[in-house]
């Protein structure tokens, strides 16, 4: 499937770029702003409450070994034209048209949220500012920079973005390590005060705890933290324009993941220390680091946070206007319009996904909230987006039920739990982890059901579709090695933190 040239400047680097450089990109994009978010669950849970979030490293591996060398095959402009090219007939243009909207509208605006949450934080306490001031002048600043969102100079401010945020978390981690007394005095206070804390799995004897992190290990990984590579992922795979070019892309952002992800469960722990062991840990951490930072380098700490912001907040951005404006307005709207009136499109896309974010983090101000959500909401679809690719039984209808279904299941189930709030407390396992455990299940026989009620995709798409593939033996060792590969980061982080902290 060719790209669209004319809109392949803003959603798509037109011309080869080295796989470090994307790899960099790729890592602005997945570290977020995750620092308040650790500090939130360790505050609340400790170490092994992280546990919801590091499942994911078991798959880790998975997408650029077996998935990322397919995309650069394929080289979409946008990853949801894949069910054009996967799947047939009307069934195929329904969930095209389905997901356009669901995920670039709703789904990405919560991950936006996410982002503007995090970074409003920062704003309230640096200028000590009420949160609702905080969020609206957040919302404004991605606004502004949607309106000059494109792929042509995306690399190059990645890059930049990437060193300021580097510096600034080098500079920030100095002084809260030194506010902190030191790394004896870190470990001793928390050993005395909170022993718990220091623990990567939940305390002895603590049967919920126990039960909740094999829901993590046993569920969630799967169920809905193994995606394919779709994404804002996917174009960073195709930039590098080889096979081994995105294999390399993939693993090396993880392996830059593995430090930056040590020093940000250090920060969080320094900041637990300096605020004296506040229940509000989200918002403590960034209190803790401007309390211990300079005056004269907080404005470089700030800048370095809001690098991080913008460099993420607008690959989503990017994404969510790709699905909206190519894939949905062009694609069934207006199909005969200028090229310009469809970069105008794509730009106000930006500014209505940076509009309905703010109004969600206005609303919600919780980090960790959020993220459960979206996994709740993606609960039992994982697995469509993987096998899909490799069991020709599955068509269209099975993954828009399951988009539709993990969605509905999870809405149900919060208005259960509405209106019955103490219904879990003695069940021996939390909310969070009943709606993985309920929303996965419904989801996947809803989706097993509408399969096999539902016809097989025609021979042609199928037989043009499988001519991508790796030969079936390759596949098979890949995923061997992939699931190995994230046994090994797993290990090698919690052996780490293991013997820094216990």
């Amino acid at each position: 499937m060719n790209r669209d040239e004319g809109l392949a400047s803003i959603f798509q680097s037109t011309k080869k770029t080295k796989w470090i450089v994307a790899a960099i990109s790729m890592f602005m994009l997945s570290e977020g702003d995750m620092g308040q978010l650790y500090s939130g669950i360790i505050s609340e849970k400790g170490i092994w409450g992280l546990w919801l979030l590091w499942v994911g490293l078991i798959s880790t591996a998975i997408v650029p070994l077996v998935f990322a060398p397919m995309w650069v095959k394929l080289n979409l402009l946008t990853d949801n034209q894949f069910t054009l090219y996967r799947f047939s007939g009307s069934a195929a243009k329904t969930l095209h048209k389905f997901r356009a909207v669901y995920v670039g509208g709703i789904i990405v605006s919560f991950v936006l949220a996410f982002k503007t949450v995090a970074f409003s934080r920062i704003l309230q306490v640096y200028y000590d500012i009420p949160m609702a001031q905080s969020v609206l002048i957040t919302g404004a600043l991605l606004s502004l920079f949607a309106l000059k969102n494109t792929y042509s100079s995306k690399f190059k401010t990645d890059i930049l973005h990437g060193i300021i945020y580097i510096a600034s978390l080098i500079i920030a981690f100095y002084f809260l390590y030194k506010n902190s007394g030191g790394y004896q005095n870190i470990i001793e206070t928390i050993r005395l005060k909170s022993p718990d804390t220091l623990s990567i799995v939940p305390p002895k004897g603590n049967q919920d705890l126990w039960n909740a992190m094999f829901i993590y290990l046993g569920i969630q990984w799967w169920s809905s933290s193994t995606y394919d590579g779709g994404g804002p992922e996917m174009s960073r795979y195709t930039a590098a324009g080889s096979k081994w070019g995105a294999i390399k892309v993939g693993l090396f952002s993880k392996i830059l993941l593995i430090p930056i992800t040590l020093v940000v469960i250090f920060m969080a722990l320094m900041s637990y220390v300096n605020t004296g062991f506040s229940a509000n840990g989200e918002i403590g951490f960034i209190i803790s680091i401007f309390e211990s930072t300079p005056e004269y380098l907080a404005p470089i700490v700030l800048l370095g946070f809001f690098a991080l912001f913008i460099s993420s907040s607008e690959s989503t951005l990017n994404w969510g206007a790709s699905f909206l404006a190519v894939d949905y307005y062009k694609g069934y709207l207006q199909t005969d319009k200028s090229e310009n009136h469809y970069r105008i499109i794509s730009f106000l896309s930006m500014l209505l996904l940076s509009i309905t974010a703010t109004i969600i983090a206005y609303y919600v101000d919780s980090l960790e909230l959020l993220i459960k959500i979206m996994f709740s909401i993606s609960a039992g679809v994982a697995p469509v987006f993987i096998l899909r690719w490799f069991w020709m039984r599955i068509n269209a209808w099975s993954q828009l039920s399951a988009m539709l279904s993990s969605g509905v299941y999870t809405l149900l189930f919060f208005i259960f739990e509405y209106y019955n709030p103490n219904i879990f407390e003695s069940s021996g396992l939390f909310a969070h982890e009943w709606r993985m455990i309920v929303v996965t299940l419904l989801t996947t026989v809803t989706w097993l059901i509408i399969t096999f009620l539902t016809p097989k995709d025609s021979a042609e798409v199928v037989n043009k579709f499988v001519k991508i593939l790796p030969p079936k033996n390759e596949i098979i060792k890949l995923f061997i090695v992939a699931i190995l590969i994230g046994l090994a980061f797993i290990f090698v982080q919690s052996a780490i933190i293991y013997l820094l902290f216990s």
